[in-house]
Formats: C-alpha cells, sequence, structure tokens
C-alpha cells in the first residue's frame, strides 16, 4: 500500500499535444503549397502579364476600353481551408494547453502543446511576411523596368 496520492493523467495536456502537432503538420502543408492547383502558365508568363497590366494601366486611362470578358470559375483553393483549419487547430492547442497548465496536470505535454500551436501560428505569418517581401520585390522591379520591357 502506497501513502502517495496516484498521479494525475495529463488529459487536457495530451489532446492539446495532439491538436498542437496536427496544427504545425497542417501548417507545413499549408506552406509547401502541396494542394495548390496547378498553374495553366509559368512564372515568367505571370510576370510578364503582370507588367503588361501596368502599362495598360498607365497608358489607357484616356483611350477607349474594351468590353469587359466574364472570368472563368476558378477550381477549389483548399489552402484557405488549410488557413482556417491551422489557426483553428493552434488556438485550441494552445487553449487547452494553458488548462492543463491550470488544473496543475503533468506539465511536459502542456508545455510542448503551447509550443507547437504558437510555432503553428508564427510559421504562417513568417510565410506571409516572406510572401509581402518577394512581391514587393517583384513590382517594384517590374515598376523601375517597365520602360526597358516595353521600350516606352
Amino acid at each position: 500500500m502506497s501513502l502517495a496520492e496516484p498521479a494525475q493523467r495529463a488529459n487536457f495536456g495530451l489532446v492539446a499535444f495532439f491538436l498542437g502537432v496536427g496544427a504545425v503538420i497542417v501548417s507545413m502543408l499549408f506552406v509547401s503549397g502541396a494542394f495548390l492547383p496547378e498553374s495553366e502558365q509559368s512564372v515568367g508568363t505571370s510576370i510578364g502579364e503582370i507588367a503588361r497590366d501596368i502599362k495598360a494601366a498607365a497608358t489607357g486611362v484616356f483611350g477607349e476600353k474594351p468590353a469587359p470578358v466574364a472570368p472563368k470559375p476558378k477550381p477549389f483553393d483548399p489552402t484557405k481551408l488549410l488557413l482556417i483549419l491551422t489557426s483553428v487547430l493552434a488556438g485550441s492547442a494552445v487553449v487547452l494547453g494553458g488548462i492543463s497548465l491550470f488544473r496543475h496536470e503533468p506539465t511536459p505535454l502542456s508545455k510542448y502543446a503551447i509550443g507547437l500551436g504558437i510555432g503553428a501560428i508564427f510559421m504562417q505569418f513568417a510565410f506571409w511576411i516572406a510572401v509581402v517581401i518577394c512581391a514587393t520585390l517583384i513590382l517594384t522591379a517590374i515598376i523601375s523596368n517597365i520602360g526597358d520591357i516595353f521600350s516606352l
């Protein structure tokens, strides 16, 4: 017979840990672009079209505009679903990890869960910062060289 109390199980911490692992996995799938639909054109063609649109907007303000063409419906893009799912899983992991710490359950799993949840959110934030920086650099290069591109 033991006088020590039985060890409390980390119920909330375990669930939070698995949610945190799921959030990191979904975040990596989002950042990798594994579920992006296949592009119909190359990156160079896309950048050239952006430059053409910038030139048309700059020079065609006073000219006649053609009739607008109805856009094609876009295929289903699961990246928005991954974005929301990552945020929900990461937030749930952080909240349940906090509840686990508040209930004085064994701390390692809750600390890991909080770290994984915050890490998944930070991973998405860092990815979007990198995308914004790259897009800014590309647009700056296009605008600064628009005269050379179209021989204006």
